[in-house]
């Protein structure tokens, strides 16, 4: 996962802390999912009760919306909104319902980020009302409480490993571990988890921008059989007292894929967002289906399958005659993020690109079959549109900086898009997985 502040970034994204995760991070600029700015646009969406909102278009676009609410059994309504703090933007949003296992002491928790860059469901511990957070069991190693660390670029969450009941739309799997962060009451964060104190807490929803986020990358668990044969920091912790120490955690208690636990369309996630103007939109809305190629509705009939590294999920990528082979496609980043000398900074951050005029770009994506795929995106002048479009929350043009040997494909990839990523150990589209997906439905 990898978000961006708008125009007043302070580094931050990427994967997790995982050794099977995509832990390619974002540039500078982007930040965990904080998504609070001092611009106009630039964090985490909003999204209704039950996840859906209606589809609309600004400044003069207009986008055809997804499905509304869950009317297919593998499908649901997301949102692309503004966060919690409601001065974000291209975050794409779901509400979840989270219960204590086996009770109808439940929960439904807007703002919650879609992430195809970690794995894991994640909920604040501030966004749940104190009996459904007494009622999640705790989960133990050896007699001890069980905290979890989780590292973006610039920040860092950390809490307390439960137990819940999970319904996403009209799926549901229970008794998944689960990250409460912002919960102490475990103990203090470990040094090594906020990297002795260099990273930035993004331990509430006003410093993370989301009530949670649900990690849907091709990983099974965010840590796997690394974290399973040994202690590997950060990342899982045993606490006793108010003291932390790093340790080994079997695959059955680490934060999992929530997708992989349904009983149906449990191999995948596609994400299909409409096409938007290159002005932005007022509102988005899009379908994330579970599944890929299970149903009618996800089949990706015509999709490119990409070359993708089986242990890191990234892509290889020609980019203006130069090679990026730690590429990656994440909606839980909101902006593109690359390195482009040739594009001026903007004025006010230089964390940002302001070309005098939109440019288009087109990249050479290396495919399964050796024949390359391209596809073409746009960078505009980043502060012209959010001093021009204050109400949008929706951009498919805006891009940051990033750092050497990757490409950091956003939200604004996604739009007029249809992204699949297949889980580890799943097969579809005639290719084993783990892999990224681009066609149409």
């Amino acid at each position: 996962m990898a978000t961006a502040l708008v125009l007043s970034a302070c580094g931050g994204g990427g994967g997790s802390s995982s050794a099977t995760n995509n832990a390619a991070g974002t540039a500078s600029g982007a930040s965990g999912a904080s998504g609070a700015s001092s611009g106009s646009a630039g964090g985490s969406s909003s999204s209704s009760s039950n996840g859906s909102s209606s589809s609309g278009a600004g400044s003069g676009n207009t986008p055809t919306g997804g499905t509304n609410g869950s009317i297919e059994a593998n499908s649901m309504a997301l949102v692309v909104g503004n966060g919690v703090a409601g001065n974000g933007a291209n975050q794409p949003e779901v509400s979840v319902q989270i219960c204590a296992p086996g009770t109808n002491v439940c929960q439904t928790i807007d703002h919650v980020l879609i992430d195809t860059g970690s794995t894991g469901v994640r909920i604040a511990s501030a966004a749940l009302s104190p009996q459904l957070l007494s009622a999640l069991p705790q989960e133990t190693v050896s007699g001890s409480a069980l905290g979890s660390c989780e590292q973006f670029l610039d920040g860092y969450t950390w809490g307390s490993m439960r137990v819940a009941d999970v319904t996403l739309g009209p799926k549901s799997a229970s008794s998944q571990p689960l990250q409460i962060f912002g919960d102490t009451s475990i103990g203090n964060v470990p040094n090594d988890c906020s990297d002795n104190g260099t990273l930035t807490s993004d331990n509430t929803p006003a410093e993370f921008g989301e009530n949670g986020v649900i990690g849907v990358s091709a990983a099974l668990q965010d840590c796997g059989t690394a974290c399973a044969q040994q202690a590997i920091s950060p990342a899982y912790y045993a606490c006793a007292g108010g003291t932390c120490q790093s340790t080994a955690v079997p695959l059955a208690q680490q934060a999992q894929n929530l997708v992989s636990s349904f009983a149906q369309d449990n191999n995948g996630v596609v994400l299909s967002l409409p096409a938007i103007g290159t002005t932005g939109a007022t509102s988005v809305s899009g379908t994330l289906y579970f599944g890929v190629a299970t149903q009618t509705n996800n089949a990706m009939t015509g999709a490119t399958v990409l070359q993708t590294d089986p242990n890191t999920f990234n892509n290889v990528v020609t980019y203006e005659g130069a090679l990026y082979p730690d590429s990656f496609i994440d909606s839980g980043s909101n902006f593109f993020f690359l390195n482009d000398a040739t594009i001026p900074r903007c004025s006010s951050s230089n964390d940002f690109y302001c070309p005098s005029g939109t440019l288009s770009r087109t990249v050479s994506m290396a495919s399964v079959t050796g024949v390359p795929l391209g596809e073409s995106f746009s960078i505009a002048n980043a502060q012209t549109l959010f001093n021009s479009y204050p109400n949008d929350v929706a951009f498919n043009n805006i891009a940051g900086t990033g750092y050497t040997g990757a490409i950091d494909f956003g939200l604004p990839f996604f739009f007029g898009r249809a992204i699949a990523v297949l889980n580890e150990g799943q097969t579809a589209l005639g290719q084993a997985g783990p892999f990224t997906a681009i066609g149409s439905l």
